[in-house]
């Protein structure tokens, strides 16, 4: 699927041109923001999440050939690097701060990580857009919502006007779905469905 949009933005990182750089960093850099913020609610500083919204462009600047226009849009593409940069971050800062971390808090992080890390694998990506494109609303939007920019349960059902167990529960259906849908080991499918 062309997008003359994506297909200009990669084409320019791939030119290395620097002002597309600065134009992303001013077109994305709120979003990516705000989801790295979001990632690391409780964990590090207002500097760490700058340090990491500079790595993620980064990245994209040094891995600009690994961007696939079929599977995302630059966009998107932007947002899961954030993602996963954010998680990567979120684990270093609890390993080293002085917060005591609860086994289970790190043991669903991890969980969560590794499904969402198949999940966005290059073999299931496609998959995941056209299984999440063909959920009906509000599910399509709340599993966007909730687990690719970490907006809270009680967000969600300010937002949606639903009670938070509602949403958990669709939320449940959701994962359920999805982990049938993407044919998931046992231990990948008690992964996706522990994640909240």
């Amino acid at each position: 699927m062309f997008n003359n949009e994506n297909h200009t933005w990669a084409k320019r990182f791939i030119s290395r041109d620097k002002q597309a750089l600065e134009e992303a960093i001013d077109a994305f850099g709120p979003s990516i923001q705000t989801l790295v913020k979001r990632v690391l609610s409780g964990a590090g500083s207002a500097e760490d999440a700058e340090e990491c919204v500079s790595d993620v462009f980064l990245a994209a600047w040094h891995n600009i050939e690994k961007y696939e226009e079929s599977r995302a849009s630059f966009r998107t593409w932007l947002l899961v690097l954030s993602k996963y940069k954010a998680l990567d971050l979120r684990r270093k800062l609890l390993r080293h701060g002085d917060e005591i971390i609860m086994l289970r808090d790190v043991e669903a992080i991890q969980s969560q990580c590794s499904t969402e890390q198949h999940a966005l694998s290059q073999e299931s990506t496609r998959e995941i857009i056209t299984f999440v494109r063909r959920m009906s609303e509000p599910d399509r939007s709340l599993f966007w919502r909730r687990y690719f920019y970490y907006e809270s349960l009680d967000e969600l059902a300010a937002m949606f006007g639903l009670t938070k167990k509602a949403i958990e529960s669709r939320l449940y259906r959701c994962r359920t779905a999805l982990k049938q849908a993407l044919g998931l080991t046992d231990a990948e499918k008690r992964g996706i469905n522990n994640g909240r």
